[in-house]
């Protein structure tokens, strides 16, 4: 409701410069995405310098506007900096993709918490220097594309250890035992043939179920693979 101030914590998803020195910063919370305006946000003596950036979760407090208006940020505190994200380009390029997706698909209310306990939890494992090094991205781009579909009620249906893999309506490809194994749990797999065919056809459905994003999932598999 407008007029109130509120105390959240959120995921930056995007930083939008505004004018010479203020920012306009995109959000994930719990209860749904907002935009708040951070004014004077690079002035030099700014109390926000350092206080946010991309894939950080933090604690904010922000006076509501009305329905479709910028809200005013008035306090960030870092919580989560995932520092780890900045010497690894691959995974921090996984990280940009993450946000995109969850941005475009979480709802508002209180179904958005799944979604944010998503997202955090998947940043979380691209900060994670050692679970980067003994999985695959590409197995965690499934693991996390997978979970995105369940959470969108757009889970793919596999039928049978070695079968079909539905579409819509009647439409279904056909899978292999070895693919049909590796979209039931992803970061077990450590063949990268097979990860790439069921890149595949995870990037099939997408392209069934899904609006945007097919350009941009391209191009991060070619980095990561």
């Amino acid at each position: 409701m407008a007029g109130e101030t509120i105390k959240s914590e959120a995921i930056c998803l995007r930083i939008i410069p505004w004018s010479q020195t203020s920012h306009v910063t995109q959000w994930l919370t719990p209860s749904g995405r907002i935009a708040t305006v951070v004014k004077g946000a690079v002035r030099p003596k700014s109390a926000f310098l350092g206080q946010y950036d991309l894939n950080y979760t933090c604690e904010i407090i922000y006076y509501t506007r009305a329905k479709g208006e910028l809200h005013a940020l008035r306090e960030c505190v870092p919580v989560n900096l995932r520092e780890n994200l900045r010497s690894d380009f691959r995974a921090l390029t996984l990280a940009d993709y993450y946000r995109g997706i969850v941005s475009d698909l979480a709802p508002s209310g209180p179904e958005s918490e799944a979604w944010f306990d998503l997202l955090a939890r998947s940043l979380d494992i691209l900060a994670d220097a050692e679970a980067v090094r003994s999985t695959s991205l590409l197995a965690r781009l499934l693991e996390f594309e997978l979970q995105v579909l369940n959470l969108a009620g757009l889970s793919p249906e596999l039928e049978a250890e070695s079968g079909s893999f539905t579409l819509r309506g009647e439409r279904q490809i056909p899978v292999s035992s070895a693919v049909a194994r590796c979209l039931r749990n992803p970061v077990s797999e450590r063949n990268p043939e097979i990860l790439l065919d069921a890149a595949r056809v995870i990037g099939v459905f997408y392209s069934y179920h899904m609006d945007s994003g097919l350009d941009v999932r391209r191009s991060v598999l070619k980095l990561i693979s």
